[in-house]
């Protein structure tokens, strides 16, 4: 706040000063200077305290456990860091809780050979598909154990700008009734769901569908697809209202699909760069941006991809920017994800 930014030691100080009797010497390391100087930068310090303070107590600016608090009051949690878990591929039914190791991370056996990665968070969603895993337990007749496809990715806690996004869709669009806001709040409470859209009546009378994507926002699987059903609308009970859907409301669960992006661009390189330098630094941001705008924005904006390139420290130059094919913006349906299948740079 301006009023509070304005309050400095040298604004107190002169404040201060203008008290004293004109006929008293008030000149820098005078008596009376060095004796209200104290004062002075202890209340301009109190200042900034107080504007701090304040910057905590607002949601728009509220930090950490502070933005904790003012969620709860919400009815909402910061999500904490979640586990990914794997298909097992063994030769026999391994015991649930046999654990497993393959480097660098440990893992435990689910039920259905499923394997969860005991270290939570993105790490443990890194290329294992095909590794073989190191028995920790003795397991009488095991002979081949390796890793098969990601089955639901793990989760970094929530950062501080999903929260407050949350909090402010939930105060803004109030979720109650089985209304769309509130089946939206349902899908997203599930472990691993990245974003959902929901699309009512979708096939007639008492229907619902929700479309979700994983937390890495990509398409999900079918063991998440699962998850979310059996919460919001279990099998059996479908419309009964054994889940949170209310009853006589039949919820589909279905996943968000890739749409495959090709950009391409005449781009000249700064110098020190090459034009593989400039294609894996575009790659990296575009990828970003897609997850960004994930069920968010249901077009990819050539201005966005510009603006990539314009920033791009390995590009010196660019022109003829294209979307798949063209020089415009692309729509997505509304259930489709986008996915950047390739950059293709000409040097000129």
């Amino acid at each position: 706040m301006e009023l509070l930014q304005s309050q400095t030691f040298e604004e107190i100080m002169e404040r201060m000063l203008d008290r004293v009797p004109a006929d008293v010497d008030k000149r820098e390391n005078s008596v009376i200077w060095n004796a209200l100087a104290p004062a002075a930068a202890e209340l301009a310090q109190a200042y900034t305290w107080i504007e701090t303070g304040l910057d905590l107590v607002f949601v728009d600016t509220a930090q950490g456990e502070f933005l904790d608090k003012r969620a709860i009051e919400a009815g909402i949690e910061r999500q904490p860091a979640t586990k990914a878990v794997w298909q097992g591929i063994f030769n026999l039914q391994v015991p649930v809780g046999s654990r497993f190791y393959a480097e660098p991370l440990y893992f435990v056996a689910l039920a259905n050979n499923q394997l969860q990665c005991e270290t939570a968070g993105e790490e443990g969603n890194a290329n294992f598909k095909g590794r073989e895993l190191q028995p920790l337990d003795t397991i009488p007749g095991l002979t081949n154990a390796s890793i098969g496809d990601l089955l639901i990715p793990g989760r970094e806690e929530e950062d501080d700008r999903s929260l407050r996004q949350r909090y402010l869709v939930r105060v803004r669009r109030e979720a109650a009734s089985g209304n769309k806001a509130h089946y939206k709040q349902w899908a997203e409470e599930v472990e691993g769901v990245g974003r959902a859209k929901i699309f009512p009546l979708w096939d007639g009378e008492g229907t619902v569908k929700v479309v979700i994507t994983d937390a890495q926002m990509q398409p999900a699987t079918p063991q998440l697809l699962q998850k979310v059903k059996d919460y919001i609308d279990p099998i059996p009970g479908q419309g009964q209202g054994e889940g949170q859907a209310p009853i006589g409301c039949t919820a589909t669960i279905e996943s968000a699909v890739w749409k495959d992006i090709d950009i391409s661009a005449d781009v000249t390189p700064a110098a020190g760069y090459t034009i593989s330098d400039c294609a894996a630094e575009i790659s990296a941001e575009i990828e970003k941006l897609f997850r960004q705008i994930a069920f968010e924005d249901n077009v990819v904006r050539l201005s966005q991809i510009n603006n990539i390139i314009f920033n791009a420290a390995s590009v010196l130059d660019y022109e003829n920017v294209e979307i798949n094919g063209k020089s415009e913006s692309l729509e997505l349906e509304v259930e489709e994800l986008p996915r950047l299948r390739a950059v293709d740079l000409n040097e000129i």
